[in-house]
C-alpha cells in the first residue's frame, strides 16, 4: 500500500471534528482530497496539493486552475497552516492493523517508520509487515543473503550446499590470495619504475652502462683496489641494505665510501687508506715555523693515530652491496663489500677487445703481449675461412720479407765495415811510399 504522498489525504481518514469546516481544507478542483503539502496561487489566493498543482501545470503551463491570468505560486497561509495542525488523521496503513490517529503535521513522519506497512520480500516475493520482515528475513528458505565475510551471496535454503564454514573459509582465502597477488603486482611495479629511474640517472653519471645501447664500446678503467677510491653512487640502496647510507661508512675527507678504512685513535674519525692524514717531516717543519697545523674529524683533532677500526664499521660495511666497477663497460654484477675485490680481480668486463680480432685481452699482471701475429691466427682459428688463410699466407710472406730484408740489411753492414777497413789499410799504405 502507497503512503499519503503518493495518493493524498482523503477526507474519510480525517477524524471527526466538530470545529473545522473541512470544505475549507480541500484542494479546489483538482483532486477534492485535504490539502497535502499545500501551496497557494499569489493572485486567487487557492490552495493546491503541491503534487496536485505540479502535475496540473505539466499539462496546462503556467495556467491556473481557477482561470487567473497566470499561475504563481506562493506559500501556504498561515490560518490555513493552523487549520490544518489542528487535525487528527487516522494512519494509510489501519487495514493493516495500525489504529494510530496522528497530528497533521507528524503524519509523514509516522508514516516512514509505521511498522504496519506491507515490505516485499526478494525471496519468495510475499509482502510482509514492516514490523514482522526481519525475523520473515530469517525464515524464508528463499531469501538472498551476502555474507559478511567471504561476501558469497546464497539462499538461506542452500546454505549447507553453497555456503559451509569449509566453503567461507575457501573463498576468504581465495580473495586473500587475489588480493595479495595485486598488491605484489602493485609493488613489482613501483620497483620496477624505481629501478628503471635509478638506471636512467646512473646511466647519465657514467657509473654503469645502458643494455640497449649497442653502440656502447668498452674502455678502460682501473679497478677499485687500483684507484682506491669507492665511489658512494655505486652503492644499491634498497631493503637488502640500506635506504639511505649512514655517515658511519662514509670517509670524513672525500666523504666516498670507506675504502681500506682506518680510524683516528684520538678523535675516531674515519678515513679511507689514501685520505689518511700524515704528518710527514716537511709538515713537522712547517708546522715549527709557525704553519698551521691541519685539522681533521668533528672535534679539529690534529694528531692522526691509526686504530684498529671498530667492530661496528666492519658490520655496517658488511652490509653493503656494491656496483662493479666494471659496470660502464656491462658488469650488472653486484658484490658484498668486502667480495667486490675478489669479483673485479676476475671480471671478464675489465678486458678491452682488440680493435682487429675482438680478442678480449686484459691489462692485469702479468700483461700478455697481443701481437699482430697472434692477432692474425686468432682470427683464423675463429673463422677458418679462405680470405683468413689467405690473410694469413699475406703476413707470412710479409714477415720473411722483413726477415730477408734485415739479413740483407745486415750483409750491407758487414760490406761497409770490410771496405771502411780495406779503405784505412790503403791510406796507411800511401803514406808508407811518401816517404
Amino acid at each position: 500500500m502507497t503512503s499519503t504522498n503518493d495518493i493524498g489525504l482523503a477526507t474519510e481518514r480525517v477524524q471527526c471534528s466538530t470545529t473545522t469546516d473541512l470544505n475549507d481544507l480541500v484542494c479546489s478542483t483538482i483532486c477534492e482530497n485535504i490539502l497535502w503539502k499545500p501551496v497557494a496561487c499569489q493572485q486567487c489566493e487557492t490552495h493546491f496539493c503541491s503534487m496536485c498543482i505540479r502535475q496540473w501545470l505539466n499539462k496546462n503551463s503556467n495556467q491556473c486552475p481557477m482561470r487567473c491570468d497566470k499561475f504563481i505560486e506562493r506559500s501556504c497561509s498561515k490560518f490555513i497552516a493552523k487549520r490544518l495542525a489542528q487535525l487528527q488523521i487516522i494512519c494509510i496503513y489501519q487495514p493493516n492493523g495500525c489504529n494510530e490517529v496522528i497530528p497533521y503535521e507528524a503524519l509523514e513522519k509516522h508514516e516512514t517508520m509505521c511498522g504496519y506497512q506491507l515490505i516485499k520480500c526478494t525471496g519468495c516475493l510475499s509482502e510482509i509487515l514492516k514490523k514482522d520482515f526481519s525475523e520473515h528475513q530469517l525464515q524464508c528458505p528463499l531469501t538472498v543473503t551476502t555474507c559478511t565475510d567471504c561476501k558469497i551471496v546464497y539462499k538461506q535454503n542452500d546454505v549447507f550446499k553453497h555456503h559451509s564454514d569449509v566453503i567461507c573459509l575457501r573463498e576468504q582465502l581465495r580473495q586473500l590470495r587475489q588480493e595479495s597477488q595485486y598488491e605484489i603486482r602493485q609493488l613489482k611495479e613501483e620497483i620496477r619504475q624505481e629501478q628503471n629511474d635509478q638506471t636512467t640517472l646512473l646511466v647519465s653519471r657514467g657509473i654503469i652502462v645502458d643494455d640497449k645501447d649497442d653502440t656502447v664500446q668498452r674502455t678502460y678503467i682501473q679497478s677499485t683496489v687500483e684507484v682506491e677510491i669507492l665511489d658512494r653512487n655505486r652503492i644499491i640502496l634498497d631493503k637488502e641494505s640500506y635506504s639511505a647510507l649512514p655517515n658511519t661508512v662514509l670517509c670524513s675527507k672525500c666523504r666516498n665510501v670507506l675504502w681500506r678504512p682506518v680510524s683516528c685513535g684520538k678523535c675516531g674519525a674515519m678515513f679511507c687508506k689514501q685520505c689518511q692524514p700524515t704528518t710527514s717531516i716537511l709538515k713537522k717543519i712547517t708546522t715549527f715555523f709557525g704553519a698551521q697545523r691541519t685539522q681533521h674529524g668533528t672535534n679539529n683533532c690534529e694528531n692522526f693515530e691509526e686504530a684498529p677500526v671498530p667492530s661496528h664499521i666492519i658490520t655496517d660495511l658488511t652490509k653493503l652491496r656494491v656496483r662493479c666497477a666494471y659496470a660502464p663497460n656491462g658488469c650488472r654484477v653486484i658484490s658484498f663489500y668486502y667480495d667486490l675485490e675478489q669479483h673485479e680481480k676476475t671480471c671478464e668486463f675489465e678486458m678491452i677487445p682488440c680493435k682487429l680480432c675482438q680478442l678480449p685481452l686484459s691489462r692485469r699482471l702479468p700483461i700478455v703481449e697481443h701481437t699482430r701475429r697472434a692477432c692474425f691466427e686468432y682470427m683464423l682459428n675463429k673463422n677458418p675461412a679462405g680470405i683468413q688463410q689467405q690473410f694469413m699466407i699475406l703476413f707470412n710472406a710479409v714477415d720473411e720479407a722483413k726477415a730477408d730484408n734485415h739479413r740483407l740489411q745486415s750483409t750491407i753492414n758487414d760490406i761497409k765495415t770490410q771496405l771502411n777497413k780495406l779503405n784505412s789499410i790503403c791510406l796507411k799504405n800511401n803514406k808508407t811510399n811518401s816517404k
